[in-house]
């Protein structure tokens, strides 16, 4: 047969065929033989011509039809080959050398065919197989066909869990192969070890948290499965599935109360509380979840339902609750603004004063930053960063913090801020407490007033009890005055005509000096009386005090005192009102004084002494020799009406002590060692002169 002419298949149907046919044109012709042709009566040799015609064509009417069954069939075949090649197929020799490797292969393993054939499985794949491959060979010879599962890489070195389906395939004499249908059960595997995974946790989670679950049949009423029933019944943990044996009639009592329930409001789940008492006696608290599963006529056959012991859960909720409500009894009483925030500054809660302070809303002011309150013309980040620095703040530092905040109707408030902050759930947040410095502000303008004339009446109380001093103190230079000038007077008048200038010009230096003297008393006593308000300056110290004590004590020898100084450094200047802190000064002074002759005889020595104190501050001492002070006394010496005098009015120190912490010191009192009474206050020096 030529080549590529198709082959026709000598079964049994084809030979039928074809003789079948070649039968009916035989008699056919016989039967056309025996007719009269248009040209006559056939001969034998015309007869058989027309039979071997007939013969012919049949054959060739079969041959075609036959070839075309031949040619669809070829169709078929090479169609079921070429999905056959989707599939992963690879046939492997019994030296484990890859033969054929179809093109589902090269898509499960990346591995293209003319790369795997020819290469042996286990070097090309890292296979990892439950047995030796020898083993596998023997079974399979033996067994024809042989399942197993095992572990491959694909080419970019992810793993594959591999199903083999492998049958035997012989070639002649010993020399076998495989034919190896390969499925990829990765995602299968993996998703059964997550299942198993998940239903392990679901049994720990279980027996952990002590959920008791079961199953009740409403039908037959009884209890189908259960978990074990350690919270409930007081089971062993590995008891599960106890059944009807640790059922209990309450269980039953409140399944039908649960179905019941649920018939009524027309839903099949339920959720509810109850009480239950543990194996040990102790009262505890459940909480439940049910479920009804009905059939399809609707009626209820089956209950799943949970029961978890909630008691301590209970417990704290309402710990919380009651916690909850303190809060927020906090934030509608305490009498401060306060505002709870984040670490980024966003409000979170805050009080009813805060709320009646800025004149918002609580949802006004929940959310919002805390810096857009605070008004500062220097803009918002500045305040930021202030509030920044104010966190760094520790308990020791200085607080409260002085701001303005501005409210909702555009007043600017000023109010003193105090930080403090605490973790809560690992999430840091902040407390901040306002105070409306506005009373504050108005009381100390108020008690400013009332010093200043407090200052003023004590001023001119002193000068009640100075103006005998002064008459003394002047008449000494007013009478040296009297008789130089009366000298001067002799002298001219004298009888001789020479006279004697050098004595004369002296006497009336003399004269003018003491002029000066009484004029200089009146100047002081004068700048002390007047009232105006405080005019910070540099002023030297030592002559800031000599002047004061000169003022004080116009007549100390008369008194029989001995006053003395111990400066530090005689070059320290101070910043501060000159006529307060002398009116301190001689208030201390003259304090001093009345406390040393009041006592009668002894020795009468007043020491003022300076030392460098803290933060560029410098201390003044006044320490006399009386006879002190009582220590019942020092507690409340520097309150107003307090005084050692029978006739003093008690608001020298107050005022004097006022004055010292408005320039930004401190006053204090106590017994001196020696006897008597030592007094100090601190004034801020000079920055040039701190580094001295």
């Amino acid at each position: 047969m030529p080549r590529g002419w198709p082959r026709m298949a000598t079964d049994r149907r084809t030979i039928g065929f074809t003789a079948l046919f070649a039968a009916i044109i035989v008699v056919a012709i016989l039967k056309a033989a025996h007719l009269t042709p248009p040209f006559g009566q056939a001969g034998t040799v015309e007869i058989a011509l027309l039979i071997f015609a007939g013969l012919l064509s049949a054959a060739a009417m079969v041959w075609s039809w036959r070839s075309h069954l031949v040619e669809r069939d070829r169709v078929e075949r090479r169609e079921l080959v070429d999905a056959a090649e989707l599939a992963a197929v690879m046939v492997v020799d019994e030296e484990g050398t890859i033969r054929h490797w179809s093109r589902g292969c090269e898509e499960l393993y990346g591995w293209p065919a003319a790369a795997a054939v020819g290469r042996r499985r286990v070097d090309l794949l890292d296979t990892q197989t439950p047995e030796p491959v020898e083993a596998l060979w023997h079974r399979l010879r033996t067994a024809g066909r042989v399942s197993i599962e095992l572990i491959e890489r694909h080419r970019d070195g992810h793993e594959l869990i591999i199903h083999d389906h492998a049958k035997i395939i012989g070639h002649g004499g010993d020399r076998h192969s495989a034919v190896i249908a390969v499925t990829d059960v990765t995602e299968w595997r993996r998703a059964e070890e997550a299942l198993r995974l998940s239903e392990a946790r679901l049994a720990t989670s279980v027996a952990v948290q002590g959920i008791f679950i079961y199953e009740y049949d409403l039908v037959a009423g009884q209890p189908i499965w259960t978990t074990s029933g350690e919270t409930f019944f007081g089971l062993d943990g590995e008891e599960t599935g106890a059944g009807p044996r640790y059922w209990s009639e309450a269980l039953d009592a409140q399944v039908r109360e649960v179905v019941a329930t649920t018939s009524a409001s027309g839903q099949d789940r339920a959720h509810f509380d109850f009480d239950f008492r543990h194996p040990d006696g102790a009262a505890r608290r459940g909480e439940g979840w049910a479920r009804i599963i009905r059939n399809r006529e609707g009626r209820p056959v089956r209950l799943l339902g949970t029961h978890l012991d909630v008691t301590e859960r209970r417990e704290r909720e309402q710990e919380l609750r009651a916690g909850e409500a303190e809060r927020r009894a906090i934030l509608a009483t305490v009498p401060d603004a306060m505002f709870v925030c984040d670490e980024r500054g966003h409000v979170r809660a805050c009080s009813a004063t805060a709320r009646q302070l800025l004149g918002y809303d609580e949802g006004e002011l929940i959310g919002r930053q805390l810096s857009d309150l605070v008004d500062d013309p220097r803009g918002p980040a500045a305040v930021r960063r202030d509030l920044a620095r104010a966190r760094q703040l520790g308990p020791g530092d200085q607080w409260p913090v002085p701001i303005s905040v501005r409210r909702a109707d555009g007043e600017s408030v000023p109010i003193s801020f105090v930080l403090g902050d605490a973790y809560v759930d690992g999430a840091r947040m902040y407390v901040v407490f306002g105070r409306d410095m506005r009373p504050t502000i108005a009381t100390e303008e108020r008690f400013h007033r009332l010093t200043n004339d407090l200052a003023q009446v004590s001023r001119l109380g002193m000068m009640g009890e100075m103006a005998g001093a002064l008459a003394h103190e002047l008449s000494q230079p007013l009478s040296a005055i009297v008789n130089f000038l009366g000298a001067v007077d002799l002298m001219l008048d004298g009888d001789d005509d020479r006279v004697d200038i050098a004595r004369l010009r002296q006497a009336i230096q003399r004269a003018s000096e003491q002029a000066s003297r009484a004029g200089e008393i009146i100047r002081r006593l004068r700048a002390f009386i007047l009232r105006g308000e405080a005019d910070m300056r540099a002023e030297p110290l030592t002559s800031l005090v000599r002047e004061a004590a000169a003022l004080a004590l116009f007549n100390s020898s008369s008194f029989g005192i001995r006053l003395s100084y111990d400066f530090e450094n005689e070059g320290r200047v101070v910043l501060g009102d000159r006529i307060q802190i002398q009116q301190v000064l001689v208030n201390l002074i003259r304090n001093a004084a009345d406390a040393m002759t009041a006592q009668g005889e002894g020795r009468r020595e007043l020491l003022i002494s300076t030392k460098m104190a803290r933060d560029n501050l410098i201390e003044i001492a006044v320490q006399d020799s009386g006879p002190g002070i009582a220590p019942e006394m020092l507690e409340k010496l520097f309150s107003p009406f307090a005084t050692t005098k029978r006739e003093g009015l008690g608001f020298g120190l107050a005022i004097s002590r006022r004055i010292i912490e408005a320039h930004g010191g401190q006053m204090s009192a106590a017994a001196a060692r020696d006897g008597g009474a030592v007094f100090r206050f601190t004034l801020p020096v000079m920055e040039e002169e701190a580094a001295r």
